[in-house]
């Protein structure tokens, strides 16, 4: 009976030690769980991380190329901010091994109707930075470029969606922001309203600019796919200063005291209040918060 009482309390000590390495050995493995996941240490890892530059290549006058992977394809296309949708050209579009179907319908700036298939979730590379996984359509340029071999796509906002993109014409370059990045950056820019459109059951993304006129405010779409003219519709001439009645005109309009438009304009009838192209746009630093649904302009380097 007391051999059994002594090998009880030995059990019981040696329990009660391997219970206190347990906890030990818990409590440190918790401590490093937290140095790893702490705040401080995800900021530090974050912080090293760097902006992203896409390198644009210009495409006859006053537009640009970004060069691509679609699946692993390469291709030229064609950058346009106001495309809404990312499309691929027929002959592209049978090389990536991609199913198309389903309905996308779309409306241009003039009310024009256009209907085609989509394919889903499409993998594209600009450079070496992934973009956002997009829904990609078909289209035809025709002979919308003559004496150019056309781009084998479109490359719209929709890829960029959930990102903060810096458009810098004067450098050729197109910049994804890091929250660090964009804080500096935009320090010094000029904010301005800024709205998303999600059109084609929320397949496109197209963003447009608050301009404000002795009228009321305006929104006008920006526009790199528009080479060599900006556009007004007819029912917002007069808050432009223009004559709704001529079709070709000159548009002079400060949106700032540092920011203005200064564009050959074309007024006509419009589903829009007008476009901002390239006569604008290529002015200017852009930057474009496609997540907080912001928007800044300057017209100098100063603020990198």
């Amino acid at each position: 009976m007391k051999k059994n009482v002594v090998n009880l309390r030995q059990f019981k000590i040696n329990i009660e030690k391997v219970m206190k390495k347990t906890l030990i050995n818990f409590f440190t493995v918790l401590i490093l769980m937290f140095n790893c996941f702490s705040p401080a240490n995800y900021i530090s890892a974050n912080s090293s991380e760097q902006p992203q530059v896409i390198k644009l290549e210009r495409f006859r006058k006053a537009l640009w190329k970004v060069h691509v992977t679609v699946n692993g394809k390469p291709g030229d296309f064609l950058l346009d901010t106001g495309g809404g949708i990312t499309l691929l050209s027929d002959n592209f579009s049978k090389e990536i091994g991609c199913r198309f179907w389903g309905r996308t319908t779309g409306y241009n700036m003039f009310g024009t109707r256009s209907d085609g298939p989509h394919c889903d979730s499409i993998s594209i590379y600009a450079g070496n930075v992934l973009l956002t996984p997009v829904n990609v359509g078909k289209i035809n340029f025709g002979d919308q470029f003559p004496g150019d071999k056309a781009p084998d796509g479109l490359l719209s906002l929709d890829a960029f969606d959930g990102k903060a993109i810096t458009l810098d014409q004067n450098s050729g370059i197109l910049v994804i922001e890091t929250p660090q990045s964009l804080a500096k950056r935009t320090k010094d820019m000029k904010e301005f309203p800024l709205r998303v459109s999600r059109e084609c059951s929320g397949r496109c993304l197209s963003i447009f600019i608050g301009v404000r006129t002795t009228e009321g405010l305006t929104w006008l779409l920006l526009d790199s796919g528009a080479g060599g003219v900006s556009l007004i519709s007819k029912d917002y001439a007069h808050a432009f200063g223009l004559n709704p009645d001529i079709k070709e005109q000159r548009l002079k309009f400060n949106l700032s005291d540092s920011i203005a438009i200064d564009s050959p304009v074309m007024v006509t009838d419009m589903i829009m209040d007008g476009n901002l192209g390239q006569p604008f746009m290529s002015k200017y630093i852009i930057t474009i918060d496609l997540v907080n649904s912001r928007l800044w302009i300057s017209n100098d380097n100063t603020n990198m």
